[in-house]
């Protein structure tokens, strides 16, 4: 046999035992990740077995932790994430939730809540956040903050209407503009209410009226903002104070 003959033989040899030990390489690498697979997603070793809610001081905990409790027993990694966030934000005082998984067994669920600005006095007392997301009180949940400001004048058949959504909002921005001005509504602002498309704030303890007007807020808080120091100095409050007009405040 010539060399180049048995060179070729070896070389030959040589490439298939490359090739048998590739092969069994990627067989015992196929088993093992298949094996660790079903570990993984097929038996008890990453199931839930506890669900932790976190966060939240008017969240309704219970309601919570019942849509909660129908995913214990899934597979910490696969089970569907987007399906209970929908069942925890079904709940209108849960603005936003996020999940962390805890080894081996605990789902850890931290909630963003809608915190109620005021409170709207309709046939119930119901609470609204600042973006005018109506909020329930809910049997044996914590009652809402009794210095929150009462919005009145919007009634329980026009709440959830276009009229309703549109007096809510007047409300809730001449709330924003009086925090913005410096004012404490839940120490001096008793009452936000709504007449037609007027605006009339009832002050807390001397009852005083600010009439606000249609519109134009910015401008008018403003000026009652100049006025109000003035009167807190003076440890006097009239019964009235008219905003209405454009270039002067009626005090009455």
């Amino acid at each position: 046999m010539t060399d180049w003959t048995r060179d070729g033989a070896r070389r030959k040899r040589k490439r298939s035992g490359l090739s048998t030990k590739k092969t069994v390489i990627s067989l015992i690498s196929i088993i093992l990740i298949s094996s660790l697979s079903f570990i993984v997603f097929f038996t008890s070793l990453f199931e839930i077995r506890e669900i932790r809610l976190h966060g939240g001081r008017y969240l309704p905990f219970d309601s919570l932790k019942t849509a909660a409790d129908d995913y214990i027993g899934c597979n910490i990694f696969s089970f569907s994430a987007d399906d209970l966030e929908r069942s925890m934000m079904h709940y209108a005082e849960v603005c936003d939730v996020s999940f962390r998984r805890r080894m081996f067994h605990t789902l850890d669920c931290y909630f963003h809540e809608r915190i109620p600005v005021a409170l709207v006095s309709s046939t119930d007392m119901i609470g609204v956040d600042a973006l005018g997301v109506i909020i329930p009180q809910r049997p044996g949940s914590v009652s809402w903050d009794v210095d929150l400001p009462v919005i009145t004048g919007i009634d329980s058949q026009e709440i959830e209407k276009d009229a309703g959504k549109i007096k809510l909002a007047k409300a809730l921005k001449v709330l924003e503009l009086l925090k913005e001005f410096g004012f404490s509504p839940a120490e001096e602002l008793s009452e936000i209410h709504l007449e037609k498309d007027d605006v009339v704030l009832v002050w807390m303890g001397n009852g005083s009226r600010i009439l606000m007007g249609k519109d134009g807020y910015h401008e008018r808080i403003r000026n009652f903002k100049a006025v109000y120091d003035v009167l807190e100095e003076s440890e006097s409050f009239p019964k009235s104070i008219d905003l209405r007009f454009e270039r002067q405040v009626v005090i009455r």
